[in-house]
């Protein structure tokens, strides 16, 4: 059986480049009753000028976006170097 998820915790937003960076922690969608916990997984999120929303797992690949002008490399597609 498992357990209901925790409620996404939301923390107070930075900024960078006057851009608002949205910083939540997401702990899964369920927990099991035993055996290892699923880590938190930290989200950091930004809204380009277009209006479009993006999410990364690590603050620095969201701050380099921001410098990029919200340009997407096929480096960053996923959030890694994978192709």
């Amino acid at each position: 059986m498992l357990k209901p998820p925790k409620p996404v915790e939301t923390l107070p937003s930075l900024k960078h480049d006057d851009v608002e960076i949205i910083c939540r922690i997401h702990f899964g969608f369920s927990t099991p009753l035993r055996g290892p916990q699923p880590a938190p997984r930290y989200l950091y999120g930004a809204v380009s000028p277009k209006g479009e929303r993006h999410w990364r797992n690590d603050l620095e690949a969201l701050k380099a976006l921001i410098d990029n002008g919200f340009t997407i490399n096929k480096k960053d597609r996923h959030g890694s170097s994978r192709p």
